[in-house]
């Protein structure tokens, strides 16, 4: 049997800025190709409140009902996890030890990286590093196979003593949108219309979002935005991910992360050279074109697909956007139409499945 594992852990704010959807369209495309579900419960607990005997009782509470839930896998069976867990558990490679010698096949399909993701903060502390790279090698690297998000998340994951033929690069994310044709209106993206910024927008996350070019026009969407007197930047609001695709109103979409406009920095910017945004899946999958930063793992599938354009500074997009003729715009529609409606019918998580 295939099984997969959906964990029960989270809340209208996550699906507010799509930390949910990924996951969700996972296990619905899991789902289509004849994955059983395995649901793995787990309760909100605010672990920085509890002491440390407490954590640990807490660590083999989930390690408890990790067993649990994977009880019914057995010999010859395959599982998928997504990963990081929701809840995750210092003792969660043993129960995964224990499968493998069971003769189960364990895989792993990775959403983040936890320790290359913070590795950059300054607010995490050594322990919580030493602690998340301890989880994750010594679950990953018991694994069957893993789905990376590119090349590059491979390169780092071999580090782990992971062999190379284990490790999938996903692409890109796919991204589901119910009634998309039925609903969909590709005139909302005209070349001279404002550059859309979708998702978080958190000074903390997004710093770069009260630091944008006043001669380009903004048309920004999503939780957290804290107005300014801007008036090249427009707020539209904040929109579930099943609704957002049929708002957006723009030319492009930015694919840019952390406190700077003039390059990608820090915790949030850094952690791109290596990961897949979700939001570039957003957009694709909505029929808008993007701009990504140029050292953005995801830029050379971007380039490849000539559905966008790379940009090292977001004060190059002035010079950048004039010289885009209105044909060279139209055929980045047309191809962005393509790759969406192959996000939309998830063909990258189907395709990377196959490899296993």
């Amino acid at each position: 049997m295939k099984y997969f594992v959906e964990e029960t852990l989270l809340d209208e704010q996550d699906k507010k800025n799509a930390g949910g959807k990924a996951r969700q369209d996972v296990t619905d495309i899991l789902e289509s190709i004849g994955y059983q579900k395995l649901i793995a419960e787990s309760e909100m607990n605010e672990r920085q409140e509890l002491n440390a005997v407490q954590r640990l009782v807490h660590h083999y509470k989930v390690k408890k009902m990790w067993k649990k839930t994977l009880s019914v896998v057995g010999k010859g069976d395959e599982v998928i996890i997504q990963f990081p867990l929701l809840n995750h558990s210092l003792f969660f490679n043993q129960v995964i030890k224990q499968l493998s010698k069971n003769g189960v096949k364990v895989y792993f399909l990775i959403h983040d990286l936890e320790s290359l993701r913070w590795s950059q903060s300054k607010s995490i502390s050594l322990k919580s590093r030493i602690r998340l790279n301890i989880e994750e090698h010594s679950v990953l690297r018991l694994s069957e196979g893993i789905i990376a998000h590119n090349k590059k998340m491979k390169s780092y994951i071999k580090t782990y003593s992971v062999e190379s033929s284990k490790i999938i690069p996903l692409e890109t994310f796919d991204y589901i949108i119910p009634s998309y044709h039925e609903r969909k209106n590709l005139d909302n993206f005209q070349l001279n219309a404002p550059i859309v910024i979708a998702g978080n927008l958190k000074q903390h996350k997004a710093g770069y979002v009260y630091h944008l070019p006043s001669n380009v026009e903004f048309n920004l969407y999503g939780i957290g935005y804290e107005q300014t007197d801007d008036k090249s930047v427009h707020y539209c609001g904040s929109f579930m991910p099943e609704e957002l695709p049929f708002v957006l109103k723009g030319s492009f979409g930015l694919v840019w992360d952390g406190p700077s406009s003039e390059s990608c920095i820090e915790t949030y910017g850094e952690y791109l050279r290596v990961n897949n945004p979700h939001k570039t899946s957003l957009y694709l999958a909505s029929g808008i074109p993007v701009v990504v930063w140029s050292e953005a793992a995801i830029a050379s599938f971007i380039k490849e697909n000539n559905c966008g354009i790379l940009v090292s500074n977001l004060s190059e997009l002035p010079e950048l956007l004039s010289m885009i003729t209105v044909d060279e715009y139209e055929l980045m529609k047309k191809n962005t139409e393509i790759i969406g409606e192959r996000l939309r019918q998830g063909f990258y998580t189907k395709q990377a499945v196959k490899g296993f």
